[in-house]
């Protein structure tokens, strides 16, 4: 008998693609969305065997504990939100008695780490180069002796979302950052780049063993976001140490499961590291069309059979075509610039021949949000 596997995350491309890899794997997943969408197009997926939306995270714990003495084998989960993948680990005790969960064995352990400070001690402590940074609160007065231009996060991932980041290169900017937000943020040194790269991967036997078959470059990056069009390609020399530090960082942390690693090359010629992702990676979908089914080596691993990642990967790039089309109505890209970029993409974010429904309910969801939109102005 298969193991049952649950995907958790919210309403998104990138629960989409863990679906989709392990569905084209013959791997059927059961899922839970949570998510306030009364429509949510990714269970429209012909590969999803049974689905559960909510609308809070504490709602997909309680789901979790529903259904953990229904299966005579443990199910194995995967993460795909930052707030889940904290939601897993800060019960950890509990559902690892009727689940194999992503993480580490010491319940909060990863939550932890989720916090830049820390993350960002540890990757320095490995050999990870790291911009300048330091914790503050921004309804305090604090003095930051990091030097202009800065770039503002969320000090923990599931705390915030993309749109949370910013860029600041004024003391008024930053008066103004702070009026509008009240939280504890990360306030870091922003480097003058090249380019920024992740390296995404799966980390086994708590960091023992990790799998990063190539490197992804965002080609056409996104304010407030790291999905873009991009070129996923195998590891070359030019990025051997980042390689070998990412894996004794993963190590270190005694984690377990799917993650990414955000990287920026500086116009120093050097490599700087931004932050983990304990969790699947929205782009990573790429590694899946590279050749190398992530999600479903995880469920192998997890369900005691055999399984290799020794595949040569092929180059290729994705595309978010609606993060590309609005780049293209908003007069950011031209047409037949985007014409062009969609007939050399491999795989499409949301868009699959294999697997049509998704694309035409998110479209239909697009529109009727902005008929509404317009009808309320």
């Amino acid at each position: 008998m298969k193991k049952e596997i649950f995907v958790v995350g919210g309403c998104h491309h990138n629960m989409l693609g863990v679906i989709r890899s392990l569905g084209e794997a013959g791997v059927k997943p059961l899922v839970i969305i949570e998510t306030k969408e009364t429509n949510p197009y990714v269970i429209k997926s012909r590969y999803i065997k049974k689905f559960w939306k909510v609308d809070n995270e504490i709602d997909v714990l309680e789901i979790l504990l529903s259904e953990a003495c229904k299966y005579k084998e443990k199910p194995v989960v995967i993460a795909c939100a930052d707030n889940l993948s904290s939601l897993l680990d800060m019960h950890y005790d509990k559902l690892s008695q009727h689940y194999v969960l992503p993480g580490a064995k010491e319940q909060g352990r990863i939550t932890r780490l989720m916090d830049k400070e820390v993350m960002s001690e540890l990757a320095a402590e490995v050999g990870l180069l790291v911009p300048s940074s330091m914790a503050t609160d921004t309804s305090r007065n604090e003095n930051i002796d990091i030097p202009l231009p800065w770039i503002i996060k969320p000090l923990v991932s599931k705390n915030g979302i993309k749109a949370d980041i910013e860029r600041i290169y004024s003391p008024e900017e930053w008066t103004d950052y702070k009026s509008r937000h009240q939280a504890r943020v990360q306030v870091q040194q922003l480097i003058e780049k090249e380019f920024e790269y992740q390296l995404i991967g799966l980390s086994l036997n708590g960091g023992k063993e990790v799998i990063i078959p190539g490197v992804s470059h965002v080609i056409r990056p996104q304010s407030n976001t790291n999905t873009g069009f991009l070129h996923y390609e195998p590891l070359s020399e030019d990025y051997s140490n980042s390689h070998s530090l990412s894996k004794k960082f993963l190590k270190e942390t005694e984690y377990s499961g799917l993650f990414s690693m955000e990287f920026l090359r500086g116009k120093d010629e050097k490599d700087y590291f931004m932050e983990i992702n304990f969790r699947n990676d929205g782009n990573a979908i790429c590694v899946t069309a590279a050749g190398v089914n992530l999600p479903y080596i995880w469920y192998l691993n997890q369900s005691g059979s055999q399984w290799t990642a020794d595949k040569e990967i092929k180059p290729v790039y994705v595309m978010p075509e609606y993060a590309d089309f609005i780049l293209f109505r908003l007069g950011k890209l031209s047409l037949w610039r985007w014409l062009k970029d969609i007939c050399k993409t491999n795989r499409f974010m949301e868009f699959d021949k294999k697997d049509q429904k998704p694309f035409y309910a998110f479209w239909y969801n697009q529109i009727k949000s902005s008929i509404r939109y317009k009808l309320h102005i």
